[in-house]
């Protein structure tokens, strides 16, 4: 993971400070999508988060930290995955693979709006941070990857490529994220998520593949 990039402040108070960055930012990404990153300027920006510019200024030094912070806010996902498989205890890999779904699929719900501005506005983030996503979306592929192999050493799963598969299982949880505005006219998310974690198992699982189609993913 990239090394954070200090963001200056002029309060001593951390505590407000994290309060004041963490509205600046909510207020900060609703305004980027309606009129992009560079269309957006600082006294808009601290119009909508209800300051004037000079006490916006008092928590970040300038309009690309608010880039660095939302990175840094969005940038820890494996790790939360990580925490949420140790609490699951001693559980199948089936068991872990739909617990750990399902909690990918609250979170693109609830960052839909962050998941829309990374798409559209990830040329604007500086090298450092681009490197900082690209490397949490890279580590939460590998927790996939280590949960599906497990799934295989446990003889629950059987598959070609379980790197592919994990990729494959990432792009079902950012499509809710990025097409929820047409899924949820015909769908819950619980019932989304359900659907696509039964979707991937029927598909890995060795006791739903055929005798022929286990053989070609053994090989």
């Amino acid at each position: 993971m990239q090394a954070e990039v200090s963001v200056r402040t002029y309060s001593k108070n951390d505590a407000l400070v994290q309060e004041r960055r963490q509205h600046i930012m909510r207020c900060a990404i609703r305004v980027f999508l309606q009129r992009g990153y560079r269309g957006t300027t600082t006294r808009e920006l601290a119009r909508a988060c209800g300051m004037s510019e000079g006490a916006m200024y008092r928590y970040i030094g300038s309009k690309d930290d608010i880039l660095h912070l939302i990175c840094m806010e969005r940038a820890h996902g494996a790790d939360f995955l990580e925490a949420h498989l140790e609490q699951l205890g001693d559980v199948s890999a089936e068991e872990a693979l739909r617990a750990c779904l399902a909690l990918c699929f609250k979170w693109a719900d609830s960052t839909r709006d962050y998941n829309l501005f990374f798409n559209r506005e990830i040329n604007h983030f500086s090298r450092e941070d681009r490197g900082t996503l690209l490397e949490d979306q890279t580590a939460m592929v590998h927790f996939f990857e280590k949960l599906l192999v497990r799934g295989i050493q446990a003889g629950e799963f059987q598959m070609e490529s379980p790197i592919v598969v994990a990729h494959d299982i990432l792009m079902k949880v950012h499509d809710w994220g990025l097409r929820r505005w047409f899924l949820r006219q015909y769908v819950t998310l619980e019932d989304y998520a359900r659907m696509q974690v039964d979707i991937v198992l029927r598909s890995i699982r060795t006791d739903t593949l055929s005798p022929h189609v286990a053989e070609l993913a053994g090989t």
